[in-house]
């Protein structure tokens, strides 16, 4: 089962607190694939996501949008799902929710 994130209409108040959370979610997972002793190509490659995707997560230009992604991101860093959905929730802004 694929779930999506919709996101909120947007206003410049939204896009700047998305690209604030979207960064933070970013840090998340770089400090998470540091602490795991991986480097971008090995995390992307056990996520089955090009470097480039997973680099673009890590800076906050981009956001796994579907529960697989979420799912192989945090299998690829050996982080329990629980731990991922409370990161997602702490930064449910960077996809537009409230």
């Amino acid at each position: 089962m694929s779930m999506t994130f919709a996101s909120l209409p947007s206003t410049t108040d939204n896009e700047y607190f998305q690209g604030v959370w979207s960064r933070f979610f970013g840090l998340f997972i770089e400090s998470a694939r540091e602490k795991a002793s991986l480097s971008v190509e090995q995390a992307a490659g056990l996520a089955d996501m090009s470097t480039a995707e997973w680099s673009a997560i890590e800076a906050g230009a981009s956001l796994p949008t579907t529960r697989q992604q979420f799912r192989s991101i945090a299998d690829a860093l050996d982080i329990e799902w629980v731990t991922m959905a409370k990161i997602v929730l702490m930064c449910r802004q960077a996809w537009g929710l409230k």
